[in-house]
């Protein structure tokens, strides 16, 4: 629980945003570049991932690392895959359906 409340307190000081001061229930502490893709369990990999976002990352997370277990896809492709749509959710959908077509 502490190290959550460190990566909160650090997201909003870094980007300006009060995540702290919202319900903690919307956010989840999240592997930035997922475990599966070769993320690291530290702080720098974390950050709190609001429900809007999560609801349609997860779902494509799960897609590019079986892809990659499948050998149909490179982990430095999956990597610029995943802070594609983590940097721009518009474009996640199209990503997603890219993934479920190899």
């Amino acid at each position: 629980p502490s190290l959550k409340e460190k990566v909160m307190e650090e997201y909003d000081r870094r980007f300006g945003f009060q995540t702290e001061q919202m319900p903690r229930g919307v956010f989840k502490i999240d592997h930035y570049i997922p475990l599966c893709m070769g993320g690291a369990n530290v702080a720098a990999n974390l950050w709190p991932q609001h429900v809007s976002i999560y609801k349609i990352t997860d779902p494509l997370e799960q897609e590019l690392c079986i892809k990659m277990a499948e050998g149909k896809l490179l982990q430095k492709d999956a990597v610029q895959l995943i802070k594609e749509a983590k940097n721009n959710l518009d474009e996640a959908g199209a990503i997603f359906d890219r993934i479920r077509a190899l």
